[in-house]
């Protein structure tokens, strides 16, 4: 199995320094990425719980509520 290092070497130099010019800005591009989903996950995440707390149903149009059965309780016991 070869390395990354030894499939750059064995590319032409001009082809390999094209290779990482673009791969630098994807891989930031992906990392700003998962920055923004982590935010964003959270900031739903916060703001159901705080509207939860108070009554009001979630305004994330992505957030689904799932609600216990009303049996659960009742198949605990047997």
């Amino acid at each position: 199995m070869t390395s990354i290092r030894d499939d750059l070497r064995s590319l032409p130099v001009l082809l390999a320094f094209v290779v990482v010019v673009v791969a630098i800005p994807v891989l930031a591009l992906r990392i700003v990425g998962l920055a923004v989903c982590v935010v964003v996950d959270g900031a739903e995440r916060i703001e159901a719980a705080v509207t939860g707390a108070v009554g009001i149903p979630p305004l994330a149009a992505s957030l689904i509520v799932l609600t216990p059965p009303a049996d659960l309780g009742q198949e605990a016991q047997r």
